[in-house]
């Protein structure tokens, strides 16, 4: 008998003087609970998704809401918004809890501190609205080039990114942008926090982000100004929320319409990607450009065919 799942989505910025323990006191309610999935602790806060039995999932939630048993030192975690999602029983293999700098790494040379500068939030309704009202407004994905490939909003621009922490490098790539009315989004808001922050700390004038991120958006909105799947960092790798959607994203290789995302053969690599099966079959492996499969089958001591 298959149990049915639920997959849980959250974060929150807030000081949490002393990481290491909090992790452990988290693991130990996850281990509890039987969940698993990918959990950050940072001195600045938590960002973390959970599988796990919904009746599960929900104990987690009530627990963390109330502090039950978490020291006043660890933080403030009474409103953290969970965001849910069907799950597939298999969506993580195992329990990862982790303290890390960043609970999501940025790198910028000035500190993004979102309880002090960030974006305007505005709800899934007012960005609706605002696309049926066809308000002039430019959509910038903070999430990485291929997840922005496999899906995206209408009227959005991308930095050019392989990885968040590239982005302050990017800003460049943003700069005709600063004078205008500007809407920040990324999967379930976290990356947002921090970049709306970074484009206010460097002269952008109207920025605005998407509370909950895109997954909020598309639960109450689907198929509505959004093009293809959401991109999601797990094994289900992305989302639909609608069965009548439109498969934007294309083949590295060949240019043919595919949502098949792997990662690239070459150990050097493994940079993720959009490839068909096909050109996998034909290749004999998922390389992302020729010169990752050279460089792998020299590794090998063989020949490219």
């Amino acid at each position: 008998m298959t149990i049915e799942t639920t997959i849980n989505i959250f974060y929150k910025y807030t000081p949490i003087a002393q990481p290491e323990h909090f992790r452990e006191w988290l693991k130990g309610v996850c281990t509890a609970l039987e969940l698993r999935g990918r959990i950050i602790v940072a001195s600045e806060g938590i960002n973390g998704t959970l599988e796990g039995a919904a009746e599960a999932i929900a104990q987690f939630e009530r627990t963390l809401h109330a502090q039950n048993g978490v020291p006043s030192t660890y933080g403030d975690f009474s409103d953290v918004w969970f965001k849910h999602s069907p799950g597939t029983g298999v969506a993580f293999p195992r329990l990862s809890v982790r303290v890390r700098p960043e609970i999501v790494t940025l790198r910028a040379p000035q500190k993004i501190d979102p309880n002090k500068v960030t974006g305007t939030h505005i709800s899934a309704d007012e960005l609706h609205e605002m696309f049926e009202n066809d308000e002039d407004f430019v959509i910038i994905d903070m999430r990485n080039d291929y997840e922005h490939r496999v899906g995206h909003f209408e009227k959005s621009v991308e930095p050019g990114t392989e990885n968040f922490y590239e982005l302050p490098e990017k800003l460049d790539n943003l700069a005709h942008l600063k004078d205008k009315k500007v809407v920040t989004v990324c999967t379930y808001g976290v990356r947002c926090e921090k970049a709306s922050g970074l484009l206010k700390k460097n002269g952008f004038k109207d920025v605005s982000q998407l509370h909950g991120g895109i997954g909020t958006y598309m639960q109450k909105y689907p198929g509505k100004h959004f093009r293809g799947s959401l991109y999601v960092f797990d094994q289900r790798l992305r989302e639909q929320f609608t069965d009548s959607y439109e498969v934007i994203a294309e083949c590295a290789r060949c240019g043919v319409k595919s949502e098949h995302i792997v990662n690239c053969a070459n150990d050097l690599c493994h940079k993720q990607h959009l490839q068909c099966e096909a050109c996998i079959e034909e290749v004999g492996a998922p390389f992302c450009n020729a010169q990752c499969a050279q460089q792998a089958t020299q590794a090998e001591g063989t020949t490219v065919a």
